[in-house]
């Protein structure tokens, strides 16, 4: 069959792809049809034309997809193609149908030849239309990010689950958090690899004569030595030598270079309370509350929790921007357009609604975290019931990327 041709001049890649696919499809349906019937099992095109396993599955899984665009995202290279239909010409299907399949075979390289990056650029164009795509292409990507970084930085650890709760201060001037994170199995991939726990960063109000934010225990007491912040049900035992830096409004607890050991993997949980860490209102100077999340561990599977008290933020549901860090810091304002989108990472990120009280925080793979997150809250003397929970979940997080949970602010109660 006659077929057009598509110069760049006179249409755009994405078009020349649609038609690309559309007669790809054509061409190749009545073959993987004549070798293994309408069901087009994987396993009867390799009994029937002796090619490899995953080649016939991934042509089958491409021809079942509705979408133009996702068929041509799941489709084997022209090399495979080609191996494919000649197998089918040995084995004695059609020959004007094989050939036709060819020629279609030969102008889907031929745009993957005049397409500046070649097929990663085309799936790279198709993933900003196929949901499908776009989680394949990032999943792929975060998993390379996570295999190079944990190189890079010598350690890594199988996933991190954290719990971040809010609730008004008891004179109801502002916000007091409850902060719980927990890293599993860390381990080092170089003996003497610097390894950072955790950090905390204090903003002081804009007003000074406002409540100044402090770092609790969750007894509410000082903490007189920095493993008063771990806790010690939930962490691997004995703790490993700790120490502790401070600059400025920034304290980080890390691990001593000693321990542990490179055959030794560590669960290590943290909690804390932090006073006056937020604004109950909107202010002149402030919109919307954050709490920011940069993470310096390669790790599998990262897990943020975020817990709002019934009598805060009525009708707010936080949201999530993923930032590449700039030079002067976290970002604490949210601004429109351009400029907000500015060093941003379109990275997958939803956040789900875990209800009211304890009842939905079962996590895969953790089985103590509801029972940590309820002896963490007891322990602070918080009411776990009277607060609503927010999750998301990533798979292969993005290290060095800043993660920023938004709350906007509701006007203050005009007085009486």
């Amino acid at each position: 069959m006659p077929r057009t041709s598509y110069p760049d001049a006179e249409t755009t890649t994405g078009a020349r792809l649609q038609a690309v696919a559309e007669e790809l499809r054509e061409e190749l349906l009545p073959i993987v049809s004549a070798a293994a019937g309408p069901a087009g099992r994987p396993s009867t095109l390799v009994k029937e034309l002796g090619v490899d396993k995953s080649l016939a599955s991934r042509l089958t899984r491409a021809l079942r997809a509705e979408d133009p665009l996702e068929f041509m995202y799941l489709l084997p290279a022209p090399t495979g193609l080609r191996i494919f239909i000649r197998a089918a010409v040995k084995a004695g299907i059609d020959g004007e149908a094989c050939k036709a399949a060819l020629m279609s075979v030969g102008r889907f390289q031929a745009l993957i030849d005049e397409t500046p990056g070649g097929r990663g650029t085309l799936d790279a164009a198709i993933s900003a239309s196929s949901a499908e795509a776009r989680a394949r292409n990032e999943r792929s990507a975060k998993q390379a990010v996570y295999k190079a970084m944990s190189y890079l930085v010598g350690f890594r650890c199988e996933a991190i689950v954290t719990t971040f709760a809010i609730q008004p201060s008891p004179d109801g001037r502002s916000v007091d958090a409850l902060d719980i994170q927990q890293r599993i199995s860390l381990r080092r991939l170089r003996p003497t690899a610097p390894v950072g726990i955790f950090s905390q960063r204090l903003h002081p109000p804009p007003v000074d004569s406002g409540p100044q934010p402090r770092l609790e225990t969750l007894d509410g007491e000082l903490a007189q030595d920095v493993e008063d912040f771990f806790l010690r049900e939930y962490s691997s035992d004995p703790l490993p030598d700790f120490q502790i830096f401070r600059d400025g409004n920034l304290t980080t607890i890390a691990l001593s270079e000693s321990e542990p050991s490179l055959d030794s993997p560590l669960t290590l949980t943290s909690g804390l309370l932090i006073r006056n860490v937020m604004e109950p209102y909107r202010t002149p100077q402030i919109r919307d509350e954050w709490r920011g999340y940069l993470l310096h561990s390669p790790c599998k599977t990262v897990v943020r929790d975020v817990f709002i008290h019934e009598d805060l933020y009525a009708g707010t549901v936080p949201d999530i921007t993923m930032h590449i860090p700039s030079p002067k810091g976290a970002e604490t304002v949210r601004h429109p357009g351009l400029h907000g989108r500015l060093n941003t990472l379109d990275l997958a990120t939803p956040v789900d609604n875990l209800g009211l009280g304890m009842g939905s925080v079962s996590i895969r793979g953790v089985r103590s975290y509801p029972e940590m997150v309820r002896h963490s809250f007891e322990r602070a003397g918080w009411d776990a019931t009277k607060f609503r929970g927010y999750r998301t979940r990533m798979v292969y997080p993005v290290p060095n990327i800043l993660m920023t949970w938004w709350f906007s602010l509701p006007e203050a109660p005009s007085s009486p």
